[in-house]
């Protein structure tokens, strides 16, 4: 019998870990039909466990019908599920020659030559975790969660999660977003005009391929999402690049003969600026006069913590030309990609089709669960917690950028959790200083892939303060400077 391990740190029990292992090791082979089981007393004492735990444990499996106890025997493999390893070996024929399947890729719907923002896949391990757009795991409100989950998954509402949902959504989420998330940012729509997502980049996806193809034109802020420049360039025959400046993104000319804008006007990413009232009117305006449409992304408007936060540009516009994306990522967790989209029914419909092919509908427990979060007004409550933490994070943060990296600090505006820093000296450019700051355990991140021309944005990189706790940003701040005048020396 191959040796067990167990880690008594882990959440998951004891003996679920011993039927994870032991089911693992008959399905790959490696305990093979009629083999014998250590005793429960020797396997206990080898695992440093109870004679409980390993009872039960042995039970679990044979309920499973893996193993099988014997009178005065003992316990042995009793499934002949498992791959057979002789076969596993041998495996299929190899062909002479495999198909090129690359050949029959769609080459122009492609984008994988645009890079995205990275971080280390374990980033939450390090010390000092300045990464964007996370949450500080200890904000999540477990507790609750779990009670809305086991409200959701009552027996009464069984036949709403359980089955297919074909193309629809749970009325009970679209109704919390009509009646309690939409209203906060001046946005009154039936639910006939919403759609739920899978986050707000699904929704983009979707607008992009109802809007796009070969001959059709995009635009999108530069720098910008760089996941956005993906999804646009790979459904657009072309995409257009608007330079954005402290009042958002530029409108002019160049957007005459534009069939889709995406925008973040709220918080641009990655500068953070606001879009000025001039400019969105402005916009507005061209969208008119031009005839594109305009999809809004409004990002961060949750957790943002300005006393007179913006309202969208949905808001204003009385044209139907406004495709609004918004998410539960930034407040309750960006893990459960809960988004939703409102717009015009007539697009609504279409749009809910071009989900449906692709897949179907969010998981309707997910959707049961989140509604359930909000009416029983939990996500409220986490809202104005993580409104007063990121005020207290950002004055911390942008206190000590000042005094610390003063010819650093580009941008990072009030009611965000960003901040945006670069230097001239070509020494200090972004990938060097990231590379830099890891080795002492500081993540903070290069925005060159944010810039239509890389180049241009190489010397940019962000700190975002919503992952890290809070009483680690100076001393993380000070290892980033420490980390900067090592590259300086």
């Amino acid at each position: 019998m191959q040796r067990l391990t167990i880690d008594k740190t882990l959440s998951n029990g004891l003996r679920d870990q011993i039927v994870s292992q032991i089911s693992r090791l008959i399905f790959q082979g490696l305990m093979p039909n009629g083999m014998k089981l250590a005793s429960c007393r020797k396997l206990a004492r080898e695992l440093d466990v109870s004679i409980n735990t390993v009872v039960s444990a042995y039970r679990k499996l044979e309920e499973e019908q893996l193993i099988k106890a014997r009178p005065r025997s003992g316990y042995f493999v009793s499934s002949d599920h498992g791959m057979r390893l002789d076969n596993a070996r041998q495996g299929r024929k190899k062909a002479s020659r495999r198909a090129p399947i690359g050949d029959k890729i769609n080459k122009l719907r492609r984008a994988d030559d645009i890079e995205t923002i990275t971080r280390p896949h374990n980033w939450h391990a390090y010390d000092y975790p300045f990464v964007c757009n996370q949450i500080n795991e200890d904000s999540f409100p477990v507790t609750e969660w779990r009670e809305c989950t086991r409200l959701a998954m009552s027996r009464k509402d069984l036949k709403i999660w359980s089955a297919d949902g074909f193309y629809g959504d749970s009325e009970e989420l679209i109704e919390q977003v009509s009646q309690r998330i939409l209203p906060r940012r001046g946005i009154f729509e039936p639910g006939s005009s919403i759609l739920i997502t899978l986050g707000t980049q699904n929704g983009l996806f979707i607008t992009s391929l109802l809007f796009g193809g070969r001959d059709r034109i995009a635009a999108m802020e530069d720098p910008g999402y760089p996941d956005a420049r993906k999804i646009l360039r790979s459904n657009f025959g072309a995409l257009k690049f608007q330079p954005v400046d402290d009042e958002g993104m530029i409108v002019d000319e160049r957007l005459r003969d534009v069939d889709l804008v995406f925008v973040t006007p709220n918080r641009q990413v990655p500068t953070t600026v606001t879009m000025s009232e001039r400019r969105r009117q402005t916009l507005l305006q061209a969208a008119e006069a031009y005839d594109f449409y305009i999809v809004e992304d409004d990002y961060e408007c949750d957790v943002d913590y300005r006393h007179s936060t913006p309202l969208p540009l949905h808001s204003l516009d009385n044209t139907g030309r406004l495709i609004y994306l918004g998410s539960l990522s930034k407040g309750l967790s960006p893990g459960l990609r809960l988004g939703y989209l409102t717009a015009p029914e007539e697009y609504i419909e279409a749009a809910r089709d071009c989900r449906g092919m692709m897949l179907r509908h969010p998981p309707m427990i997910l959707q049961q669960t989140a509604a359930a979060f909000i009416r029983q007004g939990c996500y409220d409550g986490l809202l104005r917690r993580l409104r007063q933490d990121y005020e207290q994070r950002w004055r911390l943060a942008d206190t000590i950028l000042r005094d610390r990296l003063p010819d650093f600090l580009q941008s990072g505006e009030y009611g965000g959790t960003n901040f945006v820093l670069a230097n001239d000296d070509p020494r200090l450019n972004a990938k060097a200083i990231t590379e830099a700051a890891l080795e002492k355990g500081v993540i903070v991140e290069p925005l060159a892939p944010c810039f239509s021309d890389t180049a241009t944005g190489e010397k940019f990189f962000r700190l975002g303060v919503s992952s890290i706790n809070l009483d680690l940003i100076e001393s993380g701040i000070d290892l980033l400077r420490d980390a900067i005048n090592d590259l300086r020396r």
